[in-house]
């Protein structure tokens, strides 16, 4: 997956020490029998609404002095406790294989989840990267699309040939929903093929005030 999200992350040249994923402190309100069990959580600024509260899951804090020197404002959405099993099953994705990816926290910011599945990938990333820099970088191999009214872009970078990707525009910047087939998807396989449909049924967990 790190060929089209690298697409967007070179918008910027930055120098970062790789962050440590950190811990909630709020994490024994609720112990999860599961990744599936879910609490309130106080970190969604605009209303509280369940996130999951596995130690592992949680994304790292945004502030550093990388983003104390920009006026970005903070990634709300973060997909690895937004959004629920079941919205990854019905994606077609092994929910059991959630797990946090790289996260870039920086001069721009983008957290991120991995799911799997027997013959595609499934990378989730949001971002406070801007629409115009994303259209800056991708709009050469994109088209317009909407997800559930959003404004939206099919990307197809032509550098990732088992790749696919719809970026969905956010309040603070846009989200990726990244497919890659795996080794077992028939050769000639469209990666696009249901990218839109995978889009759609996630759109609704980053919330309509963000």
């Amino acid at each position: 997956m790190t060929g089209i999200r690298n697409s967007v992350l070179a918008l910027l040249v930055v120098t970062v020490t790789p962050l440590a994923v950190s811990c909630s402190p709020d994490n024994d309100v609720a112990p999860p029998a599961n990744s599936g069990q879910a609490t309130t959580s106080s970190a969604a600024t605009q209303s509280p609404r369940p996130t999951l509260t596995d130690s592992k899951l949680q994304p790292p804090p945004q502030d550093n002095k990388y983003t104390s020197s920009t006026a970005r404002p903070k990634i709300v959405f973060d997909p690895c406790t937004w959004i629920s099993d079941g919205t990854i099953q019905k994606a077609g994705f092994d929910p059991t294989s959630r797990k946090r990816g790289r996260d870039l926290i920086a001069e721009y910011s983008f957290l991120t989840c991995n799911f799997s599945s027997p013959l595609r990938d499934l990378a989730v990333d949001s971002g406070n990267a801007t629409w115009a820099e994303n259209l800056a970088k991708v709009g050469t191999y994109s088209e317009p699309t909407t997800v559930n009214g959003r404004e939206a872009l099919l990307v197809r970078d032509p550098e990732v040939r088992r790749g696919c990707q719809i970026d969905v525009r956010t309040k603070v910047g846009f989200v990726q929903i990244a497919v890659d087939l795996t080794d077992r998807a028939a050769r000639g396989t469209d990666p696009c093929t249901g990218i839109q449909d995978v889009a759609n049924t996630i759109e609704p967990e980053i919330g309509k005030d963000n």
